[in-house]
């Protein structure tokens, strides 16, 4: 899976479950929310069934006095671990950037 990012075009199955279990709002640095139609995830590392990557979003921010979302870049990189068969089983933050 290293070399191009996976998106949710290219890996839609794994980006779901990575925005559903990855705590992603715990790098939300305003109140903002995860927009998990911008995750994106750069493999830094391979070995076996275990995978280290970053793991980028939108963080989407609604102001009172604004009509249009603010919307700021986050990441946090990420140790994934899978099954024999290739599903995803777990996921944790390792530490966010």
């Amino acid at each position: 899976m290293k070399g191009e990012p996976l998106t949710s075009a290219s890996h839609p199955e794994l980006i779901a479950w990575v925005d559903k279990h990855a705590g992603l709002e715990k790098l939300c640095e305003r109140g903002g929310w995860p927009d998990g139609a911008t995750l994106r995830i750069d493999v830094c590392s391979q070995s076996g069934n275990d995978m280290i990557a970053d793991i980028y979003f939108e963080e989407v921010i609604q102001e009172m006095s604004e009509c249009t979302p603010t919307r700021n870049v986050r990441c946090g990189q990420f140790s994934l671990s899978f099954t024999s068969d290739g599903s995803p089983a777990s996921i944790r933050l390792l530490f966010p950037m």
